[in-house]
């Protein structure tokens, strides 16, 4: 097992390798990239990288509602089908961390027995190349974030209304997925317009077919 810290490593170049001194900087794949770059959007600090024979593990942490949260992220060097028995294989590591959520990014197809445990157990699969990741960047493409309960209550007062009378996003909506959202939780998006200015508009995530 090698250990890595990732930092400033983040900034360089995709492919880039070389000697630092004495320190020598090595290319991180594409995918370990893309992973890191999902976290920092979801709020998450990732601190370090660790190396094994067959994927990379990460354990970054965030804070939501004053708690701390910890994940424990396996990404797969090469494509591989993920059953039962690698979701069990991540819990059971997610238990040894300490962490409250798990993610798998690399699989080439997952099992629909494996998708169910996973959800029961809060751990995300991530199937191939991460297809959606840079959907935010595309001008036409407003700001989504996950509100906080805080912001939500606000609307839902100001408003007089509860949390189930707000329009609907599906939990597997793009948007929705990047961004790691939860059935229940409420989606702020952002529009901006040359003449309206600012507006903001407010989802409920729920289940496919709801």
């Amino acid at each position: 097992m090698h250990k890595s810290p990732l930092g400033n490593l983040y900034n360089l170049p995709i492919g880039l390798g070389f000697n630092l001194g004495c320190f020598l900087v090595v290319e991180f794949p594409i995918l370990v990239l893309k992973t890191r770059g999902l976290l920092t959007l979801r709020g998450y600090l990732v601190k370090e990288l660790l190396e094994y024979d067959d994927r990379y593990v990460m354990h970054p942490i965030k804070e939501a509602e004053d708690v701390i949260v910890k994940s424990t992220v396996w990404i797969y060097k090469n494509p591989k089908v993920v059953g039962v028995a690698v979701v069990r294989e991540l819990v059971k590591a997610m238990e040894e961390s300490q962490s409250q959520e798990g993610m798998l990014v690399g699989g080439s197809r997952v099992t629909p027995a494996s998708k169910k445990l996973a959800r029961e157990m809060r751990i995300e699969l991530v199937e191939g190349g991460y297809s959606s990741f840079d959907l935010f960047g595309h001008n036409l493409v407003p700001k989504h974030v996950v509100a906080d309960e805080e912001e939500v209550k606000l609307v839902l007062r100001y408003y007089g209304i509860t949390r189930s009378q707000l329009p609907r996003i599906y939990r597997n909506d793009a948007a929705v997925k990047v961004l790691g959202g939860k059935t229940g939780q409420v989606i702020r998006i952002q529009r901006d317009s040359d003449t309206a200015g600012l507006s903001y508009y407010y989802r409920l995530i729920v289940d496919p077919g709801r």
